[in-house]
């Protein structure tokens, strides 16, 4: 089967690929935007033509995936010490040799597996494919970006069944070549989409995609003998997107699908350049199953993933200010806040609509609501 409508790039596209980038003006007219505000309003030309000198000299001269995400690496460092108090991680033991499938929470569009990936560079260990929703690949500079740092397709709006069908089998076979074939691990959410809400709830339809292309083959429970599954937890002290996200889905629903794509875009950019505070990654224990029940397979996932979920102040925080309204949220730890973090965290909400202030911190709560429900 050809895979190369979802596959990353391979090594003899690169070249060509940076070209293209080289070649797309928007790209550095929004690399200009991001990177220097205020000049590129009153030097637009200058700056891009500078941005574009120092791109050229960083990867012209790279010819494969992996000479690419080494030169990319140094930028990444860079962007985690300009948009975080820190980056931190633990079960680093729990990271296998063999080929294996990390499943995660998803919170940010592009950062969730890139933070793993850094992680895993920064050990000289093989970094991962990693799973990719369609809705921002349209021939952009962002799917360039993408397919050349390992990422690969998950077509999202699919109709049909037999589309459907088609379309998911595709999607498990190059999974299972990855694995089995190519011996490369890969990264995967928990979930389609984004956690906006907070919720970082597992959807079985993954495990059941995973599985589509072997189960005529094997039975459920020799399947995940012969799998290996790792989940991944990822917190961020806050959401460079919190009040988009607590405001997004209205806004969507009155959007062209042009309006849509270009928003999608946005919200990768911001995600990627604001600021985020304290970030901590937790590398789960493999999934040890014998049962032959995908929800309970997904379940156990789930309840890895936010057992493991780190809880930051903010949480708490967001907790104390709406128990005074509502006594369900009167569960927070006073000793955890500090006064000036308080003020730095409630000040992010000034000015908003109440309904729209009430999501947003409700967002930062959920997780500790979720975590607590798992321990008991």
């Amino acid at each position: 089967m050809n895979f190369k409508d979802i596959s990353p790039y391979s090594d003899q596209e690169v070249n060509g690929q940076i070209e293209n980038l080289l070649n797309n003006k928007l790209f550095f007219k929004q690399l200009a935007k991001l990177l220097f505000p205020i000049s590129s309003k009153l030097f637009p030309g200058l700056v891009e033509i500078y941005i574009k000198a120092k791109f050229r000299s960083s990867f012209q001269s790279v010819n494969s995936i992996k000479e690419f995400q080494s030169s990319l690496a140094p930028y990444v460092k860079k962007l985690i010490s300009r948009t975080t108090d820190g980056f931190t991680f633990s079960g680093e033991e729990n990271l296998s040799s063999r080929a294996s499938v990390y499943i995660g929470n998803h919170r940010d569009i592009a950062l969730d597996a890139a933070f793993l990936n850094f992680l895993l560079y920064e050990q000289s260990k093989e970094t991962l494919r990693v799973a990719i929703g369609d809705n921002l690949l349209d021939g952009n500079y962002a799917e360039i970006l993408m397919r050349l740092n390992k990422s690969f397709v998950v077509h999202r709006d699919i109709h049909g069944i037999k589309e459907t069908l088609k379309r998911l089998t595709k999607l498990s076979k190059y999974i299972d070549q990855s694995l089995f074939k190519d011996n490369e691990s890969i990264w995967i959410a928990q979930k389609e989409g984004r956690a906006n809400d907070g919720n970082d709830f597992s959807d079985v339809a993954v495990i059941k995609m995973l599985y589509l292309c072997k189960r005529k083959e094997l039975s459920f429970a020799e399947w995940v003998k012969k799998i290996n599954i790792i989940p991944v937890s990822i917190s961020y002290e806050y959401d460079p997107l919190d009040i988009t996200k607590a405001t997004g889905w209205d806004h969507h629903n009155k959007m062209s699908l042009e309006e849509i794509n270009e928003s999608d875009l946005n919200e990768l950019a911001t995600g990627l350049f604001g600021y985020k505070g304290r970030v901590h990654l937790h590398i789960c224990d493999p999934i040890d199953y014998q049962g032959d029940d995908i929800e309970e397979l997904s379940c156990m996932i789930e309840q890895k993933i936010l057992s493991n979920y780190k809880i930051w102040p903010a949480s708490h925080i967001a907790a104390k200010e709406l128990s005074t309204k509502d006594s369900d949220f009167n569960f927070y730890d006073e000793s955890l806040i500090d006064s000036s973090q308080e003020t730095k965290f409630l000040n992010r909400f000034n000015g908003l609509e109440e309904h729209v202030r009430k999501e947003c911190l409700e967002t930062y709560v959920r997780p500790m609501i979720n975590k607590k429900k798992v321990r008991g």
